[in-house]
């Protein structure tokens, strides 16, 4: 019996050491995975999904900005430049910018000595978009959301289902 015990006790100082910084790592994970499911729904997901305001397809008259006016460049009421970039685009993805987009410029750091994860964005109209700044409308990936902390609880319950086994 004092084998047993003495078992549990190693179990639970090992489970107390790894714990801490296996939480960590998982609230980045989760968090970075949480981030690319929003950009992915093109909305913000707390309770429910709350989609991101579309594109503004018309100007302070009220004309289509998309579409030929005129047929002096082209024919009048087909896709001009600009509207051929957009219409099938999603939201907050520029054109032609490769694999250098807003959903791709997030990392997150893991800090060991204050136990917080940070995450970072090199992109700098990342706050713009997502607390809606200087008129942009509030398009939000990151911030508290019950889904999120979800998410992280049942990863954190099965790593700690997998060390204390």
């Amino acid at each position: 019996m004092a084998g047993s015990l003495t078992d549990l006790q190693k179990l639970l100082i090992r489970a107390s050491k790894e714990i801490p910084e296996k939480a960590l790592r998982v609230i980045g994970v989760e968090g970075k995975k949480f981030i690319e499911k929003n950009f992915r729904d093109q909305g913000f997901t707390d309770t429910t999904t709350k989609k991101w305001e579309s594109r503004k397809n018309e100007d302070k008259h009220g004309r289509n900005i998309t579409r030929y006016r005129t047929n002096r460049v082209g024919r009048s009421g087909s896709l001009n430049r600009y509207g051929s970039r957009t219409t099938d685009r999603a939201i907050l993805v520029g054109f032609n910018t490769g694999g250098d987009k807003l959903k791709n410029s997030f990392k997150y750091i893991v800090s060991q000595g204050t136990g917080r994860v940070v995450f970072r964005s090199y992109k700098p109209y990342a706050a713009r978009h997502n607390e809606g700044l200087k008129g942009m409308p509030k398009r939000q990936f990151i911030g508290k959301s019950e889904y999120l902390n979800r998410q992280i609880a049942d990863k954190i319950k099965r790593e700690l289902d997998l060390t204390l086994r």
